[in-house]
């Protein structure tokens, strides 16, 4: 029995938030958009996700504090932050709260699928 993979991504950039839909659509993930932070952690009231794809800078609920929230709620999904204004203290404290990885934009498209397969195992490799 294969098992259903969910990957979140947040972005309040509309363009951004598409391109990646696409990228992970094609790449045969089950995707999920929002544009904001709140309408993500709503989502994920309902909805399990194993990895969650945040941009760090966006209105009202930011990527750290999305990241914080969902760990306050007992959510562990794999966590990946993108970023175009990449600091180091924003690094520390992202990986400090458990994130699998801090990616820089433009997002290098093989390497973000690398990542996410590495993240979720072999598993999405037998998937396809």
């Amino acid at each position: 029995m294969k098992k259903e993979q969910f990957i979140l991504v947040v972005d309040d950039e509309e363009d951004s938030l598409e391109m990646m839909g696409n990228i992970l659509r094609a790449d045969g993930c089950n995707v999920i958009l929002c544009q904001s932070g709140s309408e993500a952690l709503k989502k994920l009231e309902k909805t399990k996700v194993d990895l969650i794809i945040a941009d760090l800078v966006m209105a009202g609920i930011n990527g750290i504090e999305l990241l914080r929230e969902i760990r306050k709620r007992g959510i562990y999904s794999k966590f990946i932050m993108v970023t175009a204004y990449g600091e180091m203290e924003s690094y520390i404290e992202v990986m400090n709260l458990g994130a699998v990885e801090y990616l820089s934009k433009p997002i290098n498209h093989s390497q973000l699928l690398q990542i996410i397969t590495n993240s979720l195992g072999n598993l999405r490799a037998t998937e396809k």
